[in-house]
């Protein structure tokens, strides 16, 4: 867990806000530009570990970064080159099939 507040010692960690006039479906938009940017990344031989965590800790970075309060603190992400020596970075993940959690209707 604090591995996360040390950006799991990556060389450059990010954070992103988003303005709190935009709407809650900006958030969809959001993570639509989070996602092409860790492709764009991953395109390029590098890493990244998007980080929800950092979203808790606003206050502290509206301290230190002099955010604006019109400012959400919406994720952060960790940019680098994955460890592959360590067992988190080597997890399986079970996949549902597209069964299980879609509906089709025709």
């Amino acid at each position: 867990m604090e591995r996360q507040f040390r950006f799991f010692e990556a060389p450059v960690g990010m954070i992103f806000t988003m303005d709190r006039k935009l709407e809650w479906a900006s958030f969809i938009c959001y993570g639509c530009f989070l996602q092409t940017l860790m492709l764009a990344a991953k395109a390029r031989g590098l890493d990244t570990c998007a980080q929800q965590i950092w979203s808790l800790q606003h206050n502290m970075l509206r301290e230190e970064l002099g955010l604006a309060d019109s400012d959400m603190v919406v994720a952060g992400l960790s940019l680098g080159y994955a460890d592959n020596s360590l067992a988190e970075n080597n997890m399986a993940n079970h996949r549902l099939d597209i069964e299980e959690f879609v509906t089709f209707v025709s």
